[in-house]
Parts: C-alpha cells; sequence; structure tokens
C-alpha cells in the first residue's frame, strides 16, 4: 500500500468542513428558492460559494499556501488546534 505524501483532509479540515455544511444546507433544501426565507440564500449564491470555496482549497493545495487552520495557529502563537 502506498504511503500518503499529505493528509489533505486533516491539513484542509476547516475548508473541508464548510464545503460540507453548503452542501448539507443543500440537501436540506435551504434555499430561498424554495423556503422563502432570505436567511437562506439563493440557490445561484449557494453554488458560487461552493465555486469559490473549492476553487480556494484547490488553490491551496497546488501552491503550497497555508490552510485555515494552519493560519489560525500563526495568528494564535504555539496553540495547536
Amino acid at each position: 500500500m502506498c504511503e500518503k505524501k499529505i493528509d489533505i483532509s486533516k491539513r484542509f479540515s476547516i475548508e473541508i468542513q464548510n464545503i460540507n455544511n453548503k452542501l448539507q444546507q443543500l440537501e436540506n433544501g435551504r434555499v430561498y428558492d424554495l423556503t422563502n426565507a432570505q436567511m437562506d440564500g439563493y440557490l445561484s449564491t449557494h453554488i458560487g460559494q461552493l465555486k469559490e470555496m473549492i476553487s480556494d482549497l484547490l488553490y491551496k493545495i497546488e501552491y503550497g499556501e497555508d490552510s485555515r487552520k494552519e493560519e489560525l495557529e500563526k495568528s494564535m502563537g504555539c496553540i495547536k488546534l
């Protein structure tokens, strides 16, 4: 079996969780188009946000940028998240 070079799911857990949360909202029908509740947002807004989240995550992975978790750890000093 091959050894992992990088554990993307752990390193980018915050970004992945944000994408999962957005997908869960959609799966639960939390869109203005269905609920008429403005707090849910339009389907097109959710899709745009998902595209941006995925694009941001891929950019960070491809160019070796810090994950959100790493950024928070740096800003909080030596506290490990």
